[in-house]
């Protein structure tokens, strides 16, 4: 099931991102805190667990118990000023809550970028480009959402594809929420739902590791992620878009891209 993943950002708006010198360690860094005059910060990340391949639990970098390309990102564009993560498992549907309190400083969790987040938070620039899908058993007849009619489409709590499932769900079918995507995968495999309606890159990594299910259509939505601050954080947001644009700069952006999609076009 291997899929076209368009790269963030195209050349032709020239990554045009906006970013401030911030210096380490300093009041610019947002909510972080200090890291014991290592002359960086600690960032504490919020992530819904497991979402691969943006986010799983499993050994990462510098030590990190989370893996997967945002937490390695993340990572990356920290190190460029000395910075530090410390991740914690977040319920996707509670995770804006969790910033905007000061829980963490940061959400790294494949967010989709929307007018009604940004009300009340701040987006880096973007770092990926996504569409919708649906996933279904490998045996089943289903090629289209339409197809799903009087059926049982899953999908996660609080997502985009809650959303465009809700509002495109086919005559008679019903839409049924789980907290994450183990669950929705785990309801599939157990016949309790004939479809995920979820992020393409997720379901397209879930079918390449599991020979029970396929992705049968692609939803072109035109959705982008970015990494999330406190909708006050102003001085945090610039830091980050400054980091993002050094990992893309050094080459770092497109390893972490080629690792966790090797199959994109």
């Amino acid at each position: 099931m291997h899929r076209t993943l368009r790269r963030p950002l195209a050349a032709g708006l020239g990554l045009a991102l906006v970013f401030g010198a911030v210096a380490c360690g300093s009041s610019d860094s947002g909510g972080a805190s200090s890291d014991g005059g290592s002359g960086g910060t600690t960032l504490k990340v919020c992530s819904d667990m497991p979402y691969e391949p943006f986010e799983a639990p499993g050994k990462g970098p510098r030590g990190l118990k989370y893996t997967g390309f945002d937490i390695e990102l993340l990572d990356a564009m920290a190190q460029t000023e000395g910075d530090k993560l410390d991740i914690t498992d977040s319920d996707f549907d509670t995770i804006f809550a969790s910033v905007n309190a000061g829980t963490c400083d940061v959400v790294a969790s494949a967010v989709t970028i929307t007018p009604e987040r940004e009300k009340n938070s701040l987006f880096t620039e973007p770092y990926f480009d996504a569409d919708q899908s649906l996933l279904v058993p490998s045996d089943s007849k289903v090629k289209t959402l339409d197809d799903l009619a009087g059926e049982t489409i899953g999908v996660q709590t609080g997502t985009t594809g809650e959303s465009y499932a809700n509002d495109h769900k086919p005559d008679g079918a019903t839409v049924k929420a789980y907290p994450d995507a183990a669950g929705l995968f785990a309801a599939i495999n157990a016949d309790q739902i004939d479809g995920i309606l979820q992020d393409l890159p997720v379901n397209s990594d879930r079918a390449t590791k599991d020979d029970t299910v396929k992705v049968v259509t692609t939803i072109p939505t035109g959705e982008q992620y970015g990494f999330v601050v406190a909708k006050d954080d102003k001085d945090l947001q610039t830091k980050l878009d400054k980091e993002l644009k050094a990992v893309r700069d050094d080459g770092t952006y497109e390893k972490l891209f080629k690792k966790y999609f090797p199959n994109a076009g």
